[in-house]
């Protein structure tokens, strides 16, 4: 029988962090008692130090840990912290970086944890997996598992810059081509689809795509888009691996990081641009997923994201090679140069 890990909680709520300490004590019990580590950024800690500070005040028995960098042997390093100073509570309060440093020293350490972002730019704030840089400073995958618990905070999201929340939604489409590629694999390779885990990125999915807010900032989408995060989340711990969120898409982006990495754009927007790309590989209705991302002034154009031909077209000719066992339309498809122009161009159209 298969076992998976999932969260203990989940709370999504107006102005929940100015009851952080009650929340947590009404969700883990003793547990708030116990040695807690808190990971956080210095710009987390000055922007939300009243949070902090009273935090600190409610738990006694809690350290800050202040995440510089989201590199492996970071994590590592706080890993055994955590496991020399009999650390029991790990708490991740930030952004990207931190809660992936925080989910993975947590994990290695076999500690529980809970995960509070401050952002919703992906899916990273409910997945089994940490992006960590290696030794060479290039960005890895790591597995591990779920947050014991979740709180995310609507106001604060709200707070977050526009174009975080616009990459939260971008990351969210990519489950459209991703699942098409995950039943071409099936189809392909004669193996067995993981029903669960499809239904629930599907719903994931679904979620965001058919609402019927059509405000960035509206507090219901925010609820409907950390939602939508955590049940991919779940979906990718069901199915073992980030298969159900991570398709072609994610391939063009891998390539991105890997050989371009001065284009500094959020991920999530990477793999929206790269959605687009992959329905026309996949002889889908693009349209969908454009007039989407419009509704929220979600803006992939290539060169707005400093992306021209070339790179458009030598990313998606090296995006197999950043994942060679991930089977794709990559599989099924030849990519040329003039074909890859044709859909830069129809694109850069589409999207005007």
């Amino acid at each position: 029988m298969q076992l998976f890990n999932l969260p203990i909680f989940l709370t999504i709520e107006e102005s929940i962090i100015n009851r952080l300490g009650k929340e947590l004590e009404i969700k883990i019990g003793n547990l708030i008692k116990r040695k807690t580590m808190l990971f956080t950024s210095e710009g987390n800690f000055h922007r939300y130090k009243y949070v902090i500070e009273k935090l600190k005040d409610e738990l006694k028995n809690i350290s800050l840990y202040f995440v510089k960098d989201s590199s492996y042997d970071i994590a590592v390093e706080a890993a055994k912290t955590i496991l020399i100073e009999d650390y029991e509570l790990i708490i991740g309060f930030g952004g990207g970086k931190v809660l992936d440093t925080a989910k993975y020293a947590a994990y290695v350490s076999k500690k529980k944890y809970i995960s509070i972002p401050t952002i919703l730019s992906n899916d990273g704030v409910a997945s089994p997996i940490a992006v960590l840089k290696t030794t060479n400073g290039r960005a890895k995958s790591f597995g591990c598992k779920v947050p014991d618990g979740i709180i995310i905070d609507v106001n604060i999201v709200k707070e977050a810059p526009d174009n975080l929340l616009m990459a939260g939604v971008g990351d969210t489409v990519s489950n459209y081509t991703a699942l098409y590629d995950w039943k071409l694999q099936c189809e392909y390779e004669g193996i067995q689809l993981n029903d669960f885990a499809y239904l629930l990125s599907d719903a994931a999915l679904n979620l965001v795509l058919y609402t019927t807010e059509k405000k960035l900032k509206n507090e219901n989408f925010i609820r409907q888009l950390a939602q939508s995060f955590v049940l991919s989340g779940l979906a990718m711990e069901i199915a073992g691996s980030s298969r159900p969120c991570s398709g072609s898409e994610h391939l063009f982006s891998h390539a991105l990081d890997e050989y371009y990495s001065h284009i500094n754009v959020p991920h999530g927007l990477k793999v929206a641009l790269g959605s687009i790309a992959s329905c026309i590989f996949q002889k889908r209705d693009y349209k969908i997923i454009v007039d989407f991302l419009k509704t929220f002034g979600v803006d992939v154009s290539p060169d707005k994201l400093g992306i021209n031909k070339d790179i458009f077209i030598d990313a998606w000719m090296k995006a197999k090679l950043t994942r060679p066992e991930r089977f794709t339309v990559l599989d099924i498809i030849k990519l040329s140069e003039k074909y890859l122009e044709e859909v830069y161009y129809k694109i850069m159209e589409v999207l005007k």
